[in-house]
């Protein structure tokens, strides 16, 4: 029994969790130094509204980013699938359809990016930054300068209906979140295409020779992702009850910071949906806390950035560390066996 406690108390924090943790406190610490409100709860609630389209397409791409690959342009497939939403309804087709066919361009949009990455052969990054501009210049011809407003009430506000009532209460968007959260975690983890989604990140080539069929996994992957845009334009519609052209421009850098802060290796084959949502709480913290401080927002973005960079070069220099004292060790062990031969 004694040993049994002692296994069970020495559990500890998975290691992809740490940083994004020790940057949620850290930007809690400094946020409460702002204003005694910042820390409190209904505050907190409230303002997750703006992060759930980062947070929803940051689950997605820890797909894409576990199969080795990249999406840069969710936020362009969520502008599009917008546009696409606005335009219908201007011509006077029913909220419910417009939505319909705003998730189905993403979904539509997102195998595009896939079958050029798979069937032509190149780079996701390349294919995808190609995108990002395509996608963002349709919609900028399909809305120009205009705004698409006046949708129906039953539609807009999304954000502010509560699951659950009372204080702070559950809002729609954090319940949806959460829900989501659950189902890529067992789809990930639990399922086979989450098996075979790390196997083939890990090492395309053994995975195609086990019979994995590493290009299916591959446009699954990029189909979620262009899929989630497409539903997060539907959110973000609803949420500022307006659609032009320039809607959730910059969200990819911030869903991609959101992804490998929380420990998904940005060169695949490694990734957990834990992380992503850790990350996304860590992330919301520190630009609430910029913002209460009164921090700009170019300072803001430029904080972000360099987050990005940290969760991308210090797990390399860790592993870089690592693998160079395990090899002074076996130089040692060697050398010793040497001398006492």
């Amino acid at each position: 029994m004694k040993n049994l406690l002692k296994q069970t108390g020495r559990k500890k924090m998975p290691s992809y969790l740490v940083g994004p943790t020790v940057i949620l406190i850290l930007a809690m610490v400094y946020g409460s130094l702002g204003s005694e409100y910042f820390l409190d709860p209904t505050s907190i609630v409230f303002n997750t509204g703006r992060y759930i389209e980062i947070g929803l397409l940051a689950l997605a791409l820890t797909f894409v980013i576990i199969n080795g690959d990249i999406d840069l342009s969710v936020a362009s497939m969520l502008a599009a699938s917008a546009g696409v939403l606005a335009k219908l309804f201007a011509a006077g087709v029913p909220i419910l359809w417009c939505s319909l066919a705003a998730v189905v361009t993403g979904l539509v949009l997102g195998l595009i990016n896939g079958l050029i990455v798979i069937k032509l052969g190149l780079p996701s990054l390349v294919v995808t930054l190609a995108t990002l501009a395509l996608y963002r210049g349709i919609t900028q011809v399909m809305l120009g300068d205009s705004v698409v407003a006046d949708y129906p009430e039953s539609f807009i506000g999304f954000d502010q209906r509560l699951i659950i009532g009372g204080t702070p209460g559950l809002p729609a968007p954090l319940a949806l979140f959460f829900a989501a959260a659950l189902i890529f975690y067992f789809i990930l983890h639990r399922s086979n295409y989450g098996l075979l989604n790390i196997m083939s990140g890990s090492n395309p080539s053994s995975s195609k020779f086990s019979g994995v069929s590493v290009d299916r996994v591959r446009l699954t992957a990029f189909a979620i992702s262009g899929l989630i845009s497409g539903l997060c334009a539907v959110m973000i519609t609803s949420r500022l009850g307006s659609t032009i052209s320039n809607v959730g421009l910059g969200l990819e850098l911030l869903a991609i910071t959101v992804v490998v802060l929380g420990g998904t290796d940005i060169f695949g084959g490694r990734g957990a949906i834990s992380g992503t949502v850790v990350a996304l709480f860590a992330i919301m913290a520190v630009r609430e806390s910029l913002v209460i401080q009164d921090v700009n927002g170019q300072v803001q973005d430029a904080a972000i950035g360099i987050l990005l960079i940290l969760t991308v070069l210090i797990p390399r220099i860790r592993e870089y560390t690592v693998d160079k004292r395990n090899r002074q060790k076996r130089f040692n062990e060697a050398q010793s066996k040497t001398v006492s031969h």
